[in-house]
């Protein structure tokens, strides 16, 4: 009886494992199935992600495996943000917006700091509630007072600031002469922009006969700095696919018209060139928000690589990985938004041996940028600015010239004939010799 029983239980034993190991399979199935899920259906994996990087663990998480190296490589720890200036200004928009200033310089030795022109100034900001982000391309020959670090300013070119006195310098300038609160930068290293842009598969643009051929002409130069290999580019039209080094080499070039893809508006010369560099970030930042988990990774592989290991770095910022974590909820809602350029009322002229970008009227250009950035349909600069706007004027003789502030009258967006009457022809300026930092010696800049 004794014997039965014993094996009645070994079998009822047998039969609970059973069951036991049963559940476990079927636990494990599901959970291949989820992690299959996220991994390989894009709108599942961007929710995971979204969910975990909202909450306090997934943050953790982030922070364990990703700090160190991002301290290492990419955060600038001597940035203070103690010597940022701002104008005294009735408004403060830090609690709606998240707001830097984006510098891109060419640099071949990983030079971030004062001593390299700041080849392109993008203003970004981001509406913390809608995740909105729009963009202000700043024109790098803009004559605007420049701040340096021990108080002192000048007229010059804008993209000299930040040669004068590094991430910080600029940023006042660009505070004190457009009424901002800027605190934080990025600033890319456009010799690796085309490692980032492969990383994430290339992007896609429209391209006309003239820009393919400047592309490829100018492509060499790429290549023989930079080392690597690239084709050329053998279609134009819509939705063409360049690689990293012909997408760095189509942001950089000038010499031919570019037409907006959303209003067919044209742009010409250096005005055309801040624009593709506006279109290629903001196709990046579409690429990223779409990129599987392979893609991404390499990308942030790629992004992370440090200058101590024989890399060439391509980032730096003044963000903390604590304040980038706590941005993650906005990066994962943000849609992209509306793109400038500042001045939008504007001009262009020779000052000595300098052919500069002149606002028609700062503190009008000012009113503009903040009711593009905010919607402050009323918005009153401070004293300070309208002191530097009646500067350039009188250093210039160039000032608001009382156009209508709702039409668009800067040297694109306008028929040829609205050209010719306000003596802005292509031909008026094509050939002048803005200062690149080769000092205008290369064809390619």
């Amino acid at each position: 009886m004794s014997n039965t029983k014993s094996k009645a239980q070994r079998l009822k034993s047998i039969k609970r494992k059973r069951i036991v190991l049963t559940i476990i399979e079927s636990l494990f199935a599901a959970l291949f199935i989820a992690v299959a899920v996220v991994a390989f259906v894009p709108s599942v994996r961007s929710q995971a992600a979204q969910k975990l990087a909202e909450s306090s663990f997934g943050k953790k998480i982030i922070k364990m495996f990703a700090k160190e190296k991002f301290d290492n490589t990419i955060y600038d720890s001597e940035f203070d943000e103690a010597i940022i200036e701002t104008n005294d200004m009735e408004y403060n928009y830090s609690g709606e917006y998240t707001e830097f200033i984006m510098f891109g310089i060419d640099s071949r030795d990983s030079t971030f700091d004062a001593g390299t022109n700041s080849d392109s100034m993008v203003i970004v900001s981001v509406h913390n509630t809608t995740g909105e982000v729009n963009m202000v391309s700043l024109y790098r020959d803009s004559y605007l007072r420049i701040y340096k670090n021990d108080g002192s300013y000048y007229l010059d070119k804008l993209n000299s600031a930040y040669n004068v006195g590094g991430a910080a310098g600029a940023i006042n300038t660009i505070n004190k002469n457009l009424d901002l609160q800027l605190k934080d930068y990025v600033t890319v290293n456009f010799s690796g922009v085309a490692e980032i842009i492969d990383s994430l598969g290339g992007i896609e643009v429209n391209l006309t006969d003239e820009e393919v051929a400047q592309i490829n002409k100018h492509l060499r130069s790429t290549l023989s700095s930079t080392g690597e290999y690239s084709p050329k580019v053998t279609a134009s039209g819509k939705n063409v696919h360049l690689n990293g080094l012909q997408a760095t080499t189509y942001c950089r070039i000038r010499k031919t018209t570019f037409y907006d893809p959303e209003n067919g508006s044209r742009v010409n010369d250096d005005f055309g060139r801040a624009a593709r560099q506006r279109l290629v970030v903001m196709k990046l930042v579409d690429k990223a928000k779409k990129a599987g988990m392979t893609e991404l990774q390499e990308m942030m592989n790629t992004v992370l690589k440090s200058s101590t290991d024989g890399q060439e770095q391509i980032i730096k910022t003044s963000f903390s990985m604590d304040e980038m974590v706590d941005m993650l909820p906005i990066i994962f809602k943000f849609s992209l938004g509306k793109s400038s350029g500042f001045p939008k009322k504007l001009t262009t002229k020779k000052i000595g041996t300098m052919d500069v970008v002149l606002p028609k009227g700062l503190s009008r250009n000012v009113k503009i940028l903040h009711k593009f950035l905010y919607g402050e349909e009323e918005y009153v600069p401070t004293d300070a600015v309208e002191e530097i706007s009646n500067d350039i004027t009188y250093a210039t003789g160039i000032g608001n010239d009382g156009g209508d502030d709702n039409v668009d009258d800067t040297v694109w967006g306008i028929t040829d004939e609205e050209k010719e009457s306000q003596e802005i022809l292509n031909d008026d300026y094509s050939d002048m010799n803005f200062d690149y930092d080769d000092k205008g010696e290369s064809e390619y800049y």
